[in-house]
């Protein structure tokens, strides 16, 4: 009986730090035994102790696998970010959930910031980027910037996990759970079109159609309306998608730079094309040494290439264009303050405005649900989205 109370989690094991390991089995052995990998654990555990007053025991209703934990699964990561991370670990920050003491259903904003450590904000903090936290290895907790690559914050890939009061943003009754959990990478969409949105009659270039191009497509759609966006989807439910968003599919970045935004096609002395002209906004929601190389290309002198893929270590990526045509190229990270929005933090806005546009439909996103018994045939799922069909795997816990 004592057994049953116990929390069930998927744990990423402390096995997976030998990183020489994980690089080398991790892009070759889930895809070849359907999804397992020996670095995670599913386990019983006692819930942590709560560590004040103003901290809540929240239980998991659905929380998504997401591509950053992918390639921390798959060792694809970068490990320049391992000083403020620690392991083992719960992964899971795409979390829809019910506060157990209420009954009050939350989204859980991640990110740690000195509020959560119990210190007084840094300057970052203080700013209303919390994302960008000096303190994030400080503090009685262990290093981490978002709950799930922190030891002593377990993710929502647990029936059960703990969260500061300020990291808690309630969810409408009218939204579903489905869209709920959709709120965190909506609102990563959000923020990179928030910094600099498209003017009207702009063109825009969205490649990649996975859960964060499509909700770069849903921010487009309600922060520009007016401006011609052209997504990039490499499977045929991401086209589907796509176009009901609202915008114009294309093969490949360059038929779309050609088409869409009149640029001119050369061809180098060694035969690749190059273009003069293109989109004046392209955003990559890939985050692949092919899909940079697309985005530097396609951009029109002086435009904006927006890095929402979370790209790591990319070799023989050639950034000439990048000076040539004196590119923007801006990095996006999670949410926070918005200056654009009077500092009002990104997920309310994100929940207000899917809240008040249920014809986006984005709960869709969610293809597949899986018990955490049932792991293996999610990171299967998760890792062969041209077979399985799937936009956005999640847990229900």
């Amino acid at each position: 009986m004592a057994d049953t109370l116990r929390g069930l989690r998927l744990r990423f094991a402390a096995s997976a730090l030998n990183e020489r390991t994980l690089r080398l089995l991790g892009p070759r052995l889930p895809r070849l035994a359907g999804g397992w990998m020996p670095w995670l654990q599913l386990d019983r555990y006692d819930p942590p102790p709560l560590p004040g007053s103003d901290w809540v025991r929240v239980r998991p209703l659905l929380a998504g696998v997401c591509g950053t934990d992918l390639g921390l699964l798959t060792g694809h990561a970068s490990s320049i970010l391992s000083p403020f991370a620690s392991f083992p670990a719960v992964l899971g920050h795409e979390v829809v959930g019910v506060v157990e003491a209420s009954g009050e259903r939350v989204v859980v904003d991640p990110v740690i910031s000195c509020s959560v450590r119990g210190l007084e904000p840094c300057r970052q903090c203080t700013a209303g980027a919390a994302r960008f936290c000096e303190r994030a290895g400080d503090g009685k907790l262990s290093p981490g910037l978002l709950i799930g690559y922190c030891a002593d914050l377990p993710g929502g890939w647990s029936t059960g996990m703990i969260a500061h009061r300020s990291q808690l943003h309630r969810v409408p009754d009218e939204m579903s759970d489905e869209v709920a959990v959709l709120v965190e990478p909506f609102s990563v969409a959000l923020h990179a079109v928030l910094a600099d949105p498209p003017p009207a009659g702009s063109s825009v270039l969205v490649i990649g159609a996975g859960t964060l191009g499509l909700c770069t497509l849903a921010a487009l759609r309600l922060v520009a309306p007016e401006a011609r966006v052209v997504a990039v989807p490499r499977h045929p439910i991401q086209r589907s998608t796509a176009e009901r968003l609202g915008a114009t599919v294309a093969v490949s970045p360059v038929q779309a730079a050609v088409e869409a935004a009149g640029a001119r096609a050369h061809r180098t002395i060694l035969g690749m094309t190059v273009l003069s002209g293109g989109f004046g906004q392209v955003y990559d929601a890939v985050g692949s040494r092919t899909s940079l190389a697309d985005a530097l290309r396609v951009t029109e002198p002086r435009g904006r290439v927006v890095l929402l893929g979370g790209p790591g270590e990319l070799g023989g990526l050639d950034w000439t264009l990048s000076w040539a045509r004196e590119l923007r190229i801006n990095g996006t990270y999670t949410y926070g303050s918005e200056p654009s929005l009077g500092g009002r933090h990104t997920m309310y806005e994100a929940i207000r405005l899917l809240a008040e546009n249920p014809q986006l439909q984005l709960g869709e996103l969610v293809t597949h649900r899986f018990g955490l018994d049932d792991w293996r045939a999610a990171m299967h799922a998760a890792l062969s989205r041209g077979n399985s069909g799937a936009l956005k795997v999640v847990f229900a816990p």
